[in-house]
């Protein structure tokens, strides 16, 4: 079997490389490793995994053309959204971290110099657009290693379905341990789950399988079960000052450390500036995270005052993400999203807001004021068991997270805003617009929930779908796949291609 890996992330290349070093003790395999940035190919050389590793950044001086002239670029991308039968340049951009069109939001935009004009931009798109062509053509890949999460490897996804190469991702599945599912959806589409959820009514679940799902749905009441990447250190939010500096000193040697690194962002819309990047803006960043996060922490209300009100909940997303900027565009300022869904609530109920955890020391402080400041808006603590705020409250609104999920499995109603495979579950409302769920919120008590077979029949729909086996990935505590998780994972892979 031949594959093909793109990413963008040095954290990326051992999550691959743990992929190919397992596929080849089950059957042959070549591999190749596309990178852009000269230590991103230092990495994807150093893990000794891949057949050949190929770095495909844009030469400068190509992109210093683009200043000047911007139609040839527009138009070779006018004709590839042709191709592709969908109006993705600008869009995606406009959501890309590293394009700076969605920036992280613990740094300051004025801090980043304008860089990476609109002709700039659209001439990187397209030379790594031809460059990954002609490598899906010369190499004739079987499939093609990409996670979607920036305008790159989202461009990639499209171009290896349009040359008729399925690619994707494996992905952990919610709620079942040491479970596996191939996703090949530019999102989270899992099309398996959506077919085995339909068939569901006329293919019920009997005997064992019935009583493994019910016993897997009791015990998930009994011991709130959590994601597996919130029992890891990400999770808690961001490091110590001392530990982040720490670790970019190992991850990239002294340049990145000091800042020095940045002499490539001219080419590379990955790097930030020396004043973004140095130690001393590194605690700037630090000192104004902690500022954030003391200050959510000193407006939180414990759940045993919660819990007498008549309450909504929002559970805060991780951001930027492409489950916010990809799969819930429209609603991606989540701070205006909140002032809506307030404002749509009847004046007899509050809004619960949760922080996500791992973004603790990255939000700033002005996104938490602007909630405390919105009469109504309840900030519940961070580390609160969310089953338990699901459980006591009226209705869940989401963007795409799995707190839907979880909020079937009580039998309270959930509305997803975002495009995401769970979206048209019993109990879970998908609004078309903001008058849909304006009408959807005015009375939320009316609103129902999941019945005991809902959740039922979602439990056993993932698992239908999904195989025995544990992928490796960079927030899980997986760090080796084993010999069995490898075949299983191969199988998925030849039944794909």
């Amino acid at each position: 079997m031949k594959i093909l890996l793109f990413c963008r992330l040095g954290v990326q290349h051992r999550e691959y490389a743990e992929y190919i070093n397992a596929f080849k003790k089950v059957n042959s395999v070549q591999s190749l490793l596309l990178i852009m940035g000269r230590e991103e190919y230092k990495l994807g050389q150093e893990v000794d995994a891949f057949d050949v590793v190929k770095d495909i950044l844009p030469k400068q001086s190509a992109l210093d053309a683009a200043d000047t002239d911007l139609s040839g670029a527009a138009q070779s991308l006018k004709e590839l959204e042709d191709r592709i039968g969908s109006n993705f340049v600008n869009r995606d951009i406009l959501m890309d971290r590293f394009f700076r069109g969605q920036q992280r939001l613990d740094v300051d935009p004025n801090m980043v110099p304008l860089i990476w004009t609109g002709s700039r931009t659209k001439q990187f798109m397209h030379l790594v657009f031809k460059r990954i062509e002609e490598e899906i053509v010369s190499f004739d890949p079987d499939f093609v290693f990409v996670e979607p999460f920036c305008a790159t490897t989202r461009m990639a996804w499209r171009l290896a379905r349009e040359n008729g190469v399925p690619a994707g991702r494996f992905m952990p599945v919610r709620f079942w341990p040491e479970r596996l599912h191939l996703e090949t959806g530019i999102g989270y589409d899992w099309h398996q789950v959506r077919i085995a959820y339909s068939e569901m009514t006329d293919k019920p679940m009997t005997g064992a399988e019935f009583t493994k799902v019910k016993q897997r749905l009791q015990t998930i009441r009994h011991e709130k079960i959590k994601p597996a990447y919130l029992q890891t250190e990400h999770a808690k939010g961001a490091p110590n000052f001392f530990k982040k500096l720490y670790n970019m000193r190992l991850f990239a040697g002294l340049n990145l450390w000091l800042g020095m690194r940045t002499r490539t962002c001219m080419r590379n819309p990955e790097v930030l500036p020396s004043v973004v990047n140095s130690p001393i803006a590194k605690y700037v960043r630090f000192r104004s995270g902690q500022k954030g996060k003391r200050y959510l922490l000193k407006h939180q209300t414990p759940f045993d005052e919660i819990r007498t009100k008549k309450y909504a909940i929002y559970f805060l997303h991780v951001q930027p993400e492409i489950s916010v900027e990809g799969m819930a565009f429209d609603y991606q300022d989540q701070a205006n999203t909140l002032r809506n869904i307030l404002a749509s609530l009847p004046a007899d109920m509050d809004l619960v807001v949760k922080e996500h955890s791992p973004m603790l020391g990255y939000r700033p402080m002005e996104v938490y004021s602007q909630l405390v400041h919105m009469p109504g808006i309840i900030i519940a603590e961070t580390h609160e068991d969310s089953h338990k705020l699901i459980d006591q409250a009226s209705v869940v609104v989401t963007l795409t997270g799995t707190v839907a999920l979880e909020a079937v499995l009580y039998g309270i109603p959930a509305i997803v805003l975002g495009s995401i495979y769970f979206d048209s579950f019993n109990g879970i409302y998908k609004p078309e617009n903001l008058f849909e769920l304006k009408k959807l919120l005015s009375n939320p008590e009316k609103l129902l929930g999941a019945t005991e077979e809902d959740a039922l029949r979602v439990l056993g729909s993932m698992l239908r779908a999904s195989k025995p086996g544990r992928p490796a990935r960079e927030d899980v505590t997986v760090k080796e796949i084993d010999f069995e998780s490898a075949k299983v994972m191969m199988s998925e892979l030849e039944n794909a291609c």
